[in-house]
């Protein structure tokens, strides 16, 4: 077979800017378009976040911290179609959050199987977790654990402050033999986070069945035993039914607007502090600063008891206790 030209999109920015810029790579090249070649599998993958200038414990350093976002796609008119949506929406983004200007440019098939592995290492976060790309190799500290995840939008998440304040938070709650619910896991690594500290049961819930095949493979990556019966169940879905007061801790990254109205029930769901256990700890976090009030005052009216607040530039992540 013939090596075809792949495009490379490329976008340097912040991490805050990262998730926006990801979400229209995914919305517009997250699908392999199509997969009758080899080329066409690689391509229309969706977003690949890069990042390099971190010390051995994960922390940016100064002067040397640097994060692209990137998406690659397939020649023809598919593809121009695909390049056009992207550049509108990176420059709908620029409107109301500044980014710099996306660079161009194209690679050889061959050349590309392997040139944007270069940037991947592993990535501390919190005191004991490290994402590691799984073709990396990582010598661990005797108390490290390694989470194992392949790139795009399931290894980038672990840059924002949002999934740092997450982990940094379970590592400190969770313990052995406990029931853990993640809703809206996304790439699952905050549920095999939960499960590598020890929990006995976890349950990660999402709307997108995209992220649930994610966090599946993600969890396949880990050995985590998946399935009712495992360590790990992984549903379509958001707040569970039937599991009143069951779960000790219960971890949300989402908007602050979406914990209010789940809070409130307002999706259909039953309400956000249902499952959670008397006693119970939920992590509130992908919570921007000036909007945490609002996710205050909507656990305080459902029976929940501020304990912790931690930020991470404008980022928060509440820490609640039931009862």
């Amino acid at each position: 077979m013939t090596n075809q030209a792949i495009l490379e999109i490329s976008v340097e920015c912040d991490t805050e800017a990262a998730e926006a810029i990801s979400e229209i790579f995914n919305r517009y090249n997250g699908g392999d378009y199509d997969s009758d070649t080899e080329a066409g599998e690689a391509s229309g993958g969706g977003a690949v976040i890069e990042s390099t200038g971190f010390d051995d414990w994960g922390k940016p350093l100064a002067g040397e911290f640097r994060l692209w976002v990137k998406t690659y796609i397939k020649p023809g008119a598919r593809g121009d179609e695909i390049r056009r949506q992207i550049e509108e929406g990176l420059g709908h983004l620029s409107a109301i959050y500044p980014i710099a200007e996306p660079q161009f440019r194209t690679f050889v098939e061959e050349d590309w199987a392997n040139a944007w592995k270069k940037n991947y290492k592993p990535l501390r976060v919190g005191k004991r977790v490290v994402l590691k790309p799984s073709w990396e190799e990582f010598a661990p500290q005797p108390d490290d654990l390694i989470v194992e995840l392949d790139p795009g939008m399931a290894f980038g998440t672990g840059l924002h402050p949002s999934t740092r304040l997450c982990i940094a938070a379970l590592e400190e709650i969770v313990r052995p033999g406990d029931e853990v619910l993640d809703l809206g896991t996304g790439s699952g690594v905050l549920a095999i986070v939960a499960a590598k500290l020890g929990a006995r049961f976890v349950l990660a819930t999402d709307i997108d069945p995209i992220a649930i095949d994610v966090a599946v493979e993600n969890a396949g990556l880990n050995d985590v035993p998946i399935g009712p019966e495992g360590q790990l169940e992984v549903v379509l879905g958001s707040v569970p039914t039937g599991m009143t007061d069951r779960f000790r801790v219960v971890v949300a990254n989402i908007l602050a607007e979406v914990h209010v109205k789940l809070f409130d029930a307002e999706y259909g769901y039953p309400p956000l502090a249902e499952p959670l256990a008397p006693g119970g700890i939920m992590i509130l976090s992908g919570i921007i600063h000036f909007r945490a009030d609002i996710v205050v005052d909507a656990a305080t009216r459902h029976g929940l008891t501020l304990i912790d607040r931690k930020q991470e530039g404008d980022w928060v992540v509440l820490v609640v206790r039931k009862g």
